[in-house]
């Protein structure tokens, strides 16, 4: 993909519900983060670059997207990548092209444990059971609900392929991340005073 030519990539990747979207958020800010400053370091980012973030399913329909030729003309592009999204070969197929011809890439895993993440993916199927997603995560969750052993190893293979895929990548750094590390706000609700 020759928009990445020269490009800082860095791949933000884990399962559905493990808190890319909300990580991504953190490290777009431009507000003082301790949080995004440390990860800049680990990774060796310059926070004064322009950067972006699209997801690698949106690269695929890229040429039909004036938003993603915008998002690419930054400096620095963070990738977000689901683990557990359909068509994963292909997915990895266009991820590999892509950091072919980038400047440097970096990767950035979240590892969220198996209980942690169900947790989560049952908030989020019962916060809006009409749009439960056709993927892996929908499938190892509903598998949980019947036989918790075989789900996890499910889970756990999720991220054993992932580790094996990246391999392929030449990456300039990698960070892995524990979900408890990530500095998420606490949703509930304020109470007003009466």
């Amino acid at each position: 993909m020759k928009e990445m030519n020269g490009k800082e990539v860095v791949i933000i990747a884990g399962p559905s519900a493990s808190g890319k979207s909300y990580l991504l958020k953190q490290l777009l800010t431009k507000k003082k983060n301790k949080f995004k400053d440390k990860v800049y370091r680990q990774l060796d980012i310059d926070p004064r670059k322009s950067r972006s973030c699209i997801a690698i399913g949106a690269l695929t329909k890229q040429k039909t997207k004036n938003e993603h030729s915008r998002k690419l003309k930054k400096d620095l592009i963070f990738i977000h990548f689901d683990i557990t999204s359909r068509r994963q070969n292909k997915k990895k197929r266009l991820l590999l092209s892509i950091t072919k011809d980038c400047k440097s890439v970096k990767v950035l895993t979240i590892y969220t444990t198996f209980d942690i993440w169900r947790t989560r993916m049952q908030k989020r199927i019962e916060s809006s059971p009409n749009k439960i997603p056709l993927n892996k995560a929908a499938e190892i969750y509903n598998l949980s609900r019947y036989t918790f052993f075989f789900a996890k190893i499910r889970y756990d293979l999720v991220y054993k392929r992932w580790g094996e895929f990246i391999k392929k990548i030449d990456f300039k750094d990698q960070l892995n991340i524990k979900n408890e590390e990530i500095p998420f706000k606490d949703k509930r609700r304020k109470i007003s005073a009466k």
